[in-house]
């Protein structure tokens, strides 16, 4: 009787794929970026010091030299933008965990499966048995004992044989002195 509740684990190809469609997807801009930004924008000017002893000065503004042209357009960066917060997240402490548990889990088995991966690599690699998954135990048993029952069978036949001949040639021999 099967468990209902019990659902199959997923197959290394469906874990690969699923892999496959989150990294396309990750990879995929969100929206095209911003032509170029003002130069203003990226400049920070400070009107203010602070001292080591904790006093602040104001300082006057330096006048910078005139912009120059900006260089030739680079292709777009891929920038890092942050991910924005999920309700899960909101009512955990700031840092207990960073995935939520599906996710995590969802990992977990991945890494599990990868790593199921690479023992049957390892024992295969450990444990050859050639010709691939389809050769058996019992192939490479039969392929051990061939040497040996050749040996045993090149030094025991011939006198099995005889033997057996003789005891043959005095059966039919027997017979044919009684009639």
């Amino acid at each position: 009787m099967s468990d209902a509740s019990v659902t199959p684990e997923p197959s290394m190809d469906e874990i690969l794929q699923k892999i496959q469609r989150i990294i396309a997807e990750d990879e995929q801009p969100a929206a095209p970026p911003p032509a170029n930004p003002p130069r203003s924008a990226e400049i920070l000017n400070l009107t203010e010091a602070v001292g080591d002893n904790g006093t602040v000065r104001y300082l006057n503004p330096v006048e910078t030299a005139p912009e120059p042209e900006p260089p030739a357009p680079r292709p777009p960066e891929r920038r890092i933008e942050p991910v924005p917060k999920r309700p899960e997240a909101a009512n955990r402490a700031s840092g207990e965990r960073l995935l939520s548990d599906s996710t995590a889990g969802q990992a977990a088995a991945a890494f599990a499966q990868l790593a199921a991966i690479q023992r049957e690599r390892r024992r295969v690699s450990e444990f050859p048995m050639g010709g691939g998954a389809e050769r058996t135990l019992e192939d490479v048993i039969r392929e051990m004992l061939r040497p040996m029952l050749q040996g045993w069978l090149d030094e025991k036949l011939p006198d099995i044989l005889e033997r057996l001949v003789r005891a043959e040639l005095a059966r039919a021999l027997g017979e044919i002195t009684q009639g």
